[in-house]
C-alpha cells in the first residue's frame, strides 16, 4: 500500500469535512428509521478512511467522534421545519458512543 504524505492526509481530511453537508443530505433522504443505520455507515466509512490514512485508533475514535458530531449538528440544521426535532442521543450511530 502507498504511504499518503501529511499533504494527501490533510486533502483528504478536507475532502472529508467539505462533504459533510452532502452526507447530512442523503441522510435525511433516507426514511426517518433507516437514519441510524445510516449514520452508522457513514461513522464505518470514516472510520475505514482513517484507518487507510494510517491513522492509530486513539487518533481514528477522535476523528471520527469529531467529524460524527458535525455531521450531526449538520443534519438537524438541515432538518425540515416540518419534521420534529429529535433528541441528538436517539440520532446518532450507535457506533459513536
Amino acid at each position: 500500500m502507498m504511504r499518503l504524505t501529511t499533504d494527501s492526509k490533510q486533502e483528504v481530511l478536507e475532502a472529508v469535512i467539505n462533504g459533510i453537508s452532502r452526507v447530512a443530505e442523503a441522510i435525511l433522504a433516507t426514511p426517518k428509521e433507516a437514519r441510524t443505520k445510516a449514520l452508522d455507515a457513514a461513522a464505518d466509512s470514516y472510520r475505514k478512511t482513517a484507518r487507510a490514512l494510517g491513522y492509530d485508533e486513539a487518533e481514528i475514535k477522535e476523528l471520527v467522534n469529531a467529524i460524527m458530531f458535525r455531521l450531526l449538528e449538520e443534519v438537524t440544521i438541515q432538518k425540515p421545519a416540518h419534521e420534529p426535532q429529535d433528541d441528538a442521543s436517539s440520532l446518532g450511530p450507535e457506533s459513536a458512543a
